[in-house]
């Protein structure tokens, strides 16, 4: 007989097999045992496949799903397993990080207290040298420090990521909300704001951190950032998060906006100067927001002027003082407004 299925995992899958069994042992020690997960794989290695393949047979909870049509990439992952979900609740899980065992206990508990929400928001730690840690730090996301939430992911600081999350299946349904797989980054900003510009109702849990983010991994996708191949993934970002957020805001965010783009263009310029690429990214800001975007386009040119007479840290960074320094601030600030918000309570 199978278990009943109250809450549904969606866990995309590609190879780091020793990360993937810490992740799936973790939720084999959770507490809650009403829940399936659905390991969507997106072309993994023998040894990985393999893994998969005894949890199944071990654990009739555990499906192993291959990814059967393009594009690659987690998105489309996460698509086909969230169209496979049976349960009332959805998370959506990286498969190299880890659970607390009261995580699904929590979640799930905290949503049947509010039937009025579509998806709540809950603390998460780290995990580093096979240890969860529950501390604040840079990397604690799911705590109500932001006086607007869409300000800050339109800016590219995350208030939370997916994974901080516990979404009722039939808002996401209701709501139309799934993921956009022409995005090779910033996935989870994209979840999240099309969930905050359909009004979708939310709150932050006050319970202890339940999952535990590994800050550094091989294949971390914010690594790819700068690299050419995500260009295109890139500007279409860009756009992409004007075009939503203005059908409804108008100009409101258009500076937050700004901080986002420039968030991309200095990003990718700490490592090496593509005009071109840096041109094509002021150019889209300028499509929507000709103030800000005449702003970049003075900042990319001058970079590109004083990078022939300067050393190329300084060539890049003076044009982009502003921004600079509201980011430091912002990193600077973070754990303080963290332990504020603790406080607070």
């Amino acid at each position: 007989m199978q278990t009943p299925v109250t809450l549904s995992i969606v866990m995309p899958v590609f190879n780091h097999p020793e990360e993937l069994k810490t992740m799936i042992d973790s939720i084999l020690a959770n507490v809650f045992k009403e829940w399936e997960l659905l390991a969507v794989d997106d072309g993994s290695q023998t040894e990985t496949l393999q893994l998969l393949e005894s949890y199944t047979q071990h654990d009739e909870r555990i499906r192993f799903i291959r990814r059967d049509r393009t594009p690659k990439g987690a998105p489309t992952c996460r698509n086909m397993g969230l169209e496979q979900a049976r349960g009332k609740y959805v998370v959506f899980f990286d498969s190299d990080d880890y659970v607390a065992p009261h995580c699904f206990e929590q979640r799930v508990g905290e949503m049947e207290k509010h039937p009025d929400l579509d998806f709540m928001v809950f603390r998460s730690g780290t995990y580093a040298e096979a240890r969860f840690c529950a501390d604040l730090g840079n990397f604690s996301f799911g705590y109500p420090i932001y006086t607007d939430d869409l300000e800050a992911f339109c800016s590219r600081t995350l208030p939370f990521v997916v994974w901080n999350n516990i979404y009722r299946r039939d808002s996401l349904i209701a709501h139309d909300i799934a993921w956009d797989e022409r995005l090779l980054s910033f996935q989870d900003s994209q979840f999240n704001v099309d969930c905050l510009l359909a009004d979708m109702t939310y709150a932050y849990a006050e319970c202890p951190p339940d999952y535990g983010y590994r800050i550094a991994t091989e294949q971390s996708i914010s690594k790819k950032i700068p690299s050419a191949g995500h260009y295109e993934s890139n500007l279409y970002a860009t756009e992409r998060s004007f075009r939503k957020v203005q059908a409804m805001y108008g100009h409101r965010y258009d500076h937050a906006l700004y901080r986002g783009a420039m968030h991309i263009y200095t990003t990718v310029v700490r490592t090496h100067f593509d005009r071109d690429f840096s041109c094509r990214l002021a150019a889209t800001v300028r499509s929507f927001a000709p103030c800000w975007g005449g702003w970049m386009k003075v900042q990319v040119v001058l970079s590109d002027v004083l990078r022939r007479f300067l050393p190329y840290t300084l060539s890049r960074r003076i044009p982009s003082i502003g921004y600079l320094m509201w980011y430091r601030r912002y990193w600077k600030s973070k754990v303080g407004r963290l332990h504020k918000c603790i406080l607070k309570r």
